[in-house]
């Protein structure tokens, strides 16, 4: 690489970045805070993964979900996780796919602390917008919308899949996908419509327990209290130097967010009726980042100072802990891929050959 052409633009390059515009009020929308209502409360949370090897005429995965529970001023402590692997069958849409095997087993995680456990909340790692916008309606099965066929499969197969969701659920055997009755005659195509049914379906029984779930996110790309400006509000917000938080917005506002209309109109023919989706940004002390957080109820003083308190460097231990321990490394899928005898070459190994 030649570096000598590319420190050319070194000028041009840190004028761009000094000029960068930050001149929004940012401090009309801030509660300085210094977090001092502490009080019992009971926090579970979680985190996803998966990783993949990609042979020529499939491909091999491992997807997971782990989750903590920890009380305020208490010790961190193992909830549910599980694990599970398959091949793909053909190469489609391969990588979306799994992204959905991740985020159902994370989702059938989370629903087995709400269910089973005494928790006040639990905490989703990442953002609630983002869990809400994964149906893939730009897919086509056979020349129909996936959204059309969804629907469809919905009214035959929905109460089927619910019941091997709950099945799962109460044995703790959770997989990334359920298997119906007639789930070997489908073809990848039908699978593909189940899958994301099936996140569907647990959206639906998610949000049951809408006031204990809340998302926290360490990045936002997006832009809904500074329209204006050319950078992400997290950029602006992580200007305040006093911790505190932001004056929520509600996203399912058509005003507000005239972007995310179509999903929670999407949402009601499955059952999902969203009333409220607050963002809002939280900094929990000086030396520490901003946080984005969503959540379906409105969080007061309390719940910020809870979280503070359970937080280790401006952010959830729990979080933190499922992220570190969730991880697939590349190392682990290739020791699975041996104990199940499989030596043959990768798709890019085979094809340099």
């Amino acid at each position: 690489m030649d570096y000598s052409k590319l420190l050319s633009k070194k000028e041009d390059i840190c004028s761009k970045i000094k000029n960068i515009d930050f001149n929004f009020d940012y401090e009309s929308y801030w509660n300085n805070c210094d977090f001092n209502n502490h009080s019992n409360a009971v926090f579970a949370g979680g985190d996803g993964s998966f990783n993949k090897i990609d042979y020529i005429n499939y491909c091999l995965y491992i997807s997971g979900a782990v989750s903590y529970i920890q009380k305020t001023g208490g010790r961190v402590e193992e909830s549910v996780s599980s694990w599970d692997s398959n091949i793909i069958l053909p190469y489609r849409y391969v990588q979306s796919r799994l992204s959905l095997y991740m985020l159902n087993m994370e989702l059938k995680v989370a629903l087995w602390n709400l269910k089973n456990k005494d928790i006040d909340y639990y905490l989703y790692d990442g953002s609630l917008y983002s869990l809400l916008i994964q149906t893939n309606n730009k897919i086509s099965i056979n020349g129909e919308s996936l959204e059309n066929s969804i629907f469809r499969y919905y009214e035959l197969y929905g109460n089927e899949i619910k019941n091997k969701i709950f099945e799962e659920i109460d044995s703790k055997n959770i997989n990334s996908s359920v298997e119906i009755s007639n789930n070997s005659k489908f073809s990848e195509e039908e699978k593909i419509i189940h899958e994301q049914l099936e996140y569907l379906i647990l959206l639906s029984e998610i949000l049951k327990y809408r006031e204990k779930i809340v998302g926290v996110a360490k990045t936002s790309k997006m832009n809904i209290y500074f329209k204006d400006a050319l950078i992400p509000d997290l950029a602006i917000f992580s200007r305040c130097k006093n911790p505190g938080y932001s004056k929520p917005l509600d996203l399912v506002d058509e005003k507000i967010n005239k972007n995310f209309y179509k999903n929670v109109e999407y949402f009601k023919k499955f059952g999902i009726d969203l009333k409220k989706l607050n963002y809002q940004f939280l900094k929990l002390d000086n030396n520490n980042g901003t946080l984005c957080i969503t959540s379906f109820e409105e969080l007061d003083e309390d719940f910020f100072s809870n979280i503070q308190k359970i937080s280790v460097s401006g952010y959830p231990y729990i979080l933190k802990k499922s992220h570190e321990n969730v991880k697939i490394e590349k190392k682990e899928i290739e020791k699975f891929a041996k104990l199940l005898g499989i030596y043959e070459k990768t798709d890019r190994d085979s094809n340099l050959e």
